[in-house]
């Protein structure tokens, strides 16, 4: 089980083992436990992130419950889990797709663009962000009334830019420490669905 945790450190940081995590949980998070103990610092482990001015491992502090031996590791809000671009980057390509109509645009013109990251990964993100979009809005609408939408959801490209917008506004990195601490997944998660 991974956490997201809102951070004004950097990746270096991180990768130089400076960079602060949350305390322990009170209790295991996990739904065959619940046990109210305090969960034990469980080491480390490095995990691979590319984002602005950095790309390398950082180190991702983990605890155990002492009950039921589950694990639960500490992500910095800049990752998202089993993805290795940071999301400011992966935000910032999607809008800079939507504003453009055009994900060659990116690929071939945004001067900042990490050169490992492809129209193949732009297209994936694209259609994650999409596919969520109703889990996406009713994270939205409860981080911040003024994102709040009235009319249906749609899979337009009008509305992927308003969240590209809304979360740039918020900074891409405590949105999605914010959006997985509302609904405890990824945005770019693929199993969020609103009933």
């Amino acid at each position: 089980m991974q956490f997201l945790f809102d951070t004004s450190d950097t990746p270096q940081a991180y990768a130089e083992g400076c960079g602060k995590f949350p305390d322990a949980p009170e209790k295991c998070p996990h739904k065959d436990c619940h046990a109210p103990i305090r969960m034990k610092k469980h080491g480390f482990y490095q995990r691979y992130i590319i984002t602005w001015g950095f790309a390398g491992n950082i180190r991702i502090r983990r605890y155990i419950c002492t009950l039921c031996v589950h694990t639960v590791s500490m992500l910095p809000s800049f990752c998202i889990p089993r993805i290795q671009y940071g999301v400011a980057i992966i935000l910032t390509a999607l809008l800079l797709a939507s504003e453009h109509s055009s994900i060659r645009y990116v690929v071939t013109k945004w001067p900042n663009r990490p050169v490992t990251l492809t129209r193949r990964h732009i297209i994936y993100y694209r259609d994650r962000v999409i596919r969520n979009r109703g889990s996406i809005q009713l994270a939205l609408n409860l981080m911040s009334p003024e994102f709040i939408e009235l009319k249906q959801i749609t899979g337009d490209t009008g509305w992927t830019r308003k969240f590209l917008q809304a979360a740039n506004k918020l900074k891409p990195p405590q949105f999605n420490a914010k959006y997985h601490e509302l609904t405890g997944k990824s945005f770019m998660s693929l199993h969020n669905k609103v009933s």
